[in-house]
Parts: C-alpha cells; sequence; structure tokens
C-alpha cells in the first residue's frame, strides 16, 4: 500500500518534509491519542486501532507522536537519533495509510518553550522517570541516585517528557481536545499526557492488554489505579468453573512461567515441633517501586516486619518465600534479611531456589503476602490470608488487611479464618473474560492483526528495536559491575 497524505491538520512542529498539514476545522470536539513507539508492534497497533475505533464513532481522533530527536525514551534510553528518525518516519507514514490527522509533538516551537509547568507536574515525571528505569533497569530506587549513568538517564527523561508535556498541553488548548488516550500512563514519556490531561481538568483514557494479550480500555484511570481496578474486578461474574481452570492453569504452570520451573518443596523437619506454620510470600521490590506514591507501604521494610513476628511468637515457624523475579534486579534484594538467618523459627527461600508456591501455601496455616498475586491464590485453596500493604488485591475481600505493624502482630494473636471464595472466583474472570473488543484488530491463533492498516517500515524499526535492546543489556551490566561492591560488602 502506498503512502498517502493524511488529513489535513495541524503540527505542532511544522516539517515540509513531513505529510503532516497545515490546520483545518477546529470547532468540532477532539479525543488526541498518544501513540507509543512502533518498536513495540502490539502496542503500536493498538492505539491505532483505537484510534479508528473512535473515528467510526465520530469522536474526531488527532494521532499525536513524539518528535523530539534525540531524546531518551521508554524505548530509546539512550537516546540514539537514529532510532528516533526510523521511529518518527515509520509512524508519519503508518498514519499517512489510515488518513488520520497527526500532530508532532516537540520543542521547536514558541508556545511550547514558553509553557511554564507547575510544581506537581514536574514531580509527576520526577515519578514517571524513576518509574521507568526502576522497571526497565530493574535496579531500585535507593540505588539510581548512586550511579553515575542513570543520574544522566533520568535527566534526559525528564527532558523528553517535560518536552512533551508542554507540547501536549499546547494541542490540547488550541485544537479543541475534549478527551485524551494513551498507552498504560506510567513511563514519564507516556505519562506526560495524562498529566496534562488532569491539570486541564478533561477526561483521559489509558490502554493496555490482559494476562492473555486481549486489548482492555481504562475510562478514567491508569492500569494499576488500585481502587477502579478493584472495582472493575468485583463488577464481572462469578463463574467458578472459568475460576477453576484459570487458577489450575496458573499451578500449572501455562500462565505463570514461575510455577512452570519451581516444582520442588519439601517442609522444613524442624516445622514440626512448633505449633504453626505461616508462610510469607515476598513482592519483586522494583514492582512496588515503580507504581508511584499511592503505593507506597507501612510494611515496605519486609524484614523488619518479620523479624518482629518470629521474636514475638517464638512457638510458630515462618517460611520467607523471595519472588523469583528478584533474581534479576540488580540491587541487593537481601538487605537486612541477614537478622532472620540467626532466628531458629525462620526459614529462608532465596528467588533462585526451587519451591513450589503451591505447595508451600498448602502446608501453611495461614498467608501473607507483600503485594503479590498469591493473595488470590490463597484465598481459592481456603487458606487464612493476610495482606501487609499496597495492592491490587487488597480491596477484594480475600484478607485480612492491617494498616500498620502493631495491628499486624495483633492480628496474628487471633484467630485468623479464610474468605469466601467469590472474589477470588470474579478476580479470576477478571483475568480471562474481561477486555474491551476492538473492530480493527483480529485475533488468529492467538496472533494481532491489525484490520485495514498496518506498521510501516517494520524492517527498518525492529533492528533498530533490538539496539534499544542491546543498549540495555550494556547498561545493566555497567550497573551490575558499578553495583557489585556494594553487594559483596552487604
Amino acid at each position: 500500500m502506498d503512502s498517502q497524505p493524511v488529513k489535513s491538520f495541524v503540527t505542532v512542529s511544522p516539517d515540509p518534509t513531513s505529510n503532516e498539514l497545515g490546520p483545518s476545522d477546529q470547532s468540532s470536539p477532539h479525543v488526541l491519542v498518544q501513540l507509543p513507539s512502533p518498536q513495540k508492534r502490539r502496542a503500536f497497533l493498538l492505539m491505532l486501532a483505537y484510534a479508528k475505533q473512535l473515528e467510526k464513532a465520530d469522536k474526531n481522533p488527532i494521532l499525536s507522536y513524539c518528535g523530539v530527536t534525540g531524546g531518551s525514551c521508554a524505548s530509546n534510553l539512550v537516546g540514539n537519533r537514529l532510532v528516533c528518525l526510523a521511529c518518527q518516519k515509520s509512524v508519519q507514514d503508518s498514519v499517512s495509510d489510515i488518513g488520520l490527522p497527526l500532530v508532532r509533538l516537540d520543542r521547536n516551537t514558541p508556545q511550547t518553550k514558553k509553557r511554564k509547568l507547575s510544581f506537581s507536574e514536574r514531580r509527576s515525571i520526577v515519578e514517571g522517570v524513576r518509574s521507568c528505569l526502576v522497571t526497565l533497569l530493574r535496579v531500585l530506587s535507593k540505588d539510581l541516585g548512586k550511579i553515575s549513568v542513570a543520574k544522566t538517564l533520568k535527566r534526559k527523561l525528564f527532558k523528553t517528557a517535560t518536552t512533551l508535556l508542554r507540547a501536549s498541553h499546547h494541542v490540547i488548548d488550541e485544537y479543541n481536545i475534549s478527551e485524551t488516550a494513551v498507552l498504560n500512563g506510567r513511563y514519564a514519556c507516556r505519562k506526560s499526557l495524562v498529566i496534562a490531561s488532569m491539570s486541564k481538568g478533561i477526561p483521559f483514557n489509558t490502554l493496555d492488554f490482559n494476562l492473555y494479550g486481549m486489548p482492555m480500555v481504562f475510562r478514567g484511570h491508569t492500569p494499576h489505579d488500585r481502587t477502579a481496578i478493584q472495582t472493575r474486578m468485583l463488577s464481572n461474574t462469578n463463574d467458578l468453573e472459568i475460576a477453576n481452570k484459570y487458577f489450575q492453569a496458573r499451578e500449572e504452570g501455562t500462565v505463570n512461567r514461575f510455577a512452570a520451573s519451581h516444582r520442588q518443596f519439601s517442609p522444613p523437619a524442624e516445622a514440626t515441633n512448633y505449633e504453626r506454620k505461616i508462610s510469607y510470600f515476598l513482592s519483586s521490590q522494583d514492582e512496588c517501586e515503580s507504581l508511584g506514591p499511592s503505593w507506597r507501604s507501612p510494611f515496605r521494610d519486609n524484614a523488619t516486619v518479620i523479624f518482629q513476628a518470629a521474636v514475638q511468637f517464638p512457638k510458630t515457624y515462618f517460611c520467607v518465600r523471595f519472588h523469583p523475579n528478584q533474581a534479576s534486579i540488580l540491587s541487593d534484594v537481601n538487605e537486612g534479611f541477614e537478622q532472620l538467618k540467626e532466628l531458629k523459627n525462620v526459614q529462608l527461600y532465596a528467588p533462585n531456589d526451587d519451591i513450589n508456591s503451591y505447595t508451600l501455601i498448602d502446608w501453611s496455616d495461614i498467608v501473607v503476602t507483600f503485594a503479590s498475586t498469591i493473595a488470590v491464590e490463597a484465598c481459592w485453596r481456603k487458606k487464612p490470608v493476610i495482606q501487609l500493604g499496597p495492592s491490587l488485591y487488597d480491596q477484594l475481600g480475600i484478607s485480612e488487611t492491617p494498616k500498620s505493624i502493631e495491628e499486624f502482630l495483633s492480628l496474628l494473636e487471633s484467630d485468623v479464618h479464610p474468605c469466601g471464595r467469590e472474589s477470588a472466583s470474579k478476580y479470576a474472570n477478571y483475568s480471562v473474560t474481561d477486555f474491551d473488543e476492538l473492530d480493527y484488530l483480529n485475533y488468529e491463533d492467538g496472533d494481532m492483526q491489525p484490520v485495514g492498516f498496518r506498521r510501516r517500515f517494520p524492517t527498518v524499526v525492529v533492528p533498530l528495536a533490538q539496539m534499544n535492546e542491546i543498549s540495555k543489556r550494556l547498561l545493566k551490566r555497567f550497573i551490575r559491575y558499578h553495583l557489585k561492591p556494594r553487594r559483596s560488602a552487604a
């Protein structure tokens, strides 16, 4: 399919060599859709399909994309100019095929340069930068400020994201934007449009995929908004057959890669001498840190919480299961847990240990989790569950949710009973059946195919995406080397 000119509209940064044309009618309200990098094929096609769905519903979508050449983003951490140029060309030609208006967001207009950002907006961008680096580099926040290359990346990501935020403000102001949409909205480069929408008081939607790769539209919130997501979970049906198949698939490893590779668990022999058996399931620290201030926990110091409980209840045996995902975190995840090795009633299982979580659940009298999905699975298996700190399951009614260490310790002195399985079933139904169909995406044999459009220049974009992955691996090696003395000394 040959490239065709896009509909007449405005570009924030006019470029005579591009297919973005001049201004057109601005009287009707429009929906501004921010496109992610075409490096991520599924995500890119998802947002294009959503824009076409909006066009079909006469919502007047306008597409926007990053025009900052040489700037750092989630898909181009080191700011390689070739990656930027290839991404921009792919976006321009892909959008030309479907004939939707397109605006380029960059720093080259007076309106963008003059825009002042509030303190709260800049702080939100900082949180998005931290989220991006913690997730992509697998480094905890405490170490980001200790590594020179990480500090450089933070500055570059901040500069790119604030540019996109200023440009988004300009587009919203000038072109009658009544609603916005963006992928996920957690990383700084994608979060910029969410921040602008909230500042302007206009509604926004975020999009992502469910566990099985199906599209989901989150209306008025992001996929990590705990209250909104759990409200949606509880609105699902309570089909026990679907729930049973889902939890069985997780245990068998079909939709849980860690369960597939961890099949062993031999109960500690010494545990038979204790009155009670309690198992803690830790969460991957980087996942919790990347989700922002609303996820900060009073139980963040997991080791201290466990230590206090083990000392106060010497007749209870405690097993502590590190999350397998913690094995690839570059920061020291063992800090603080050394004190637990001195206690006779505590057994630690490291991230790489071959421990089957489901056998451990069944062996336990009580299951304690830190933001882990195990909370839902233990509830389904009719075990008493205690959740410490915020999670995507803390308002479902599947567990006890103490608010402080004191309340947690008091709870352990009482009889903790299992909750009903209804909410666990609804969570399973949400994971399996809850998604938003888009007319312009087809799924055949698990492969997502666009209808009536395509991503242009994949032969150029794909190698450059691989180049970005190589850059990330090199950055991780450098960071691991830098942190190695700290881990050795710990």
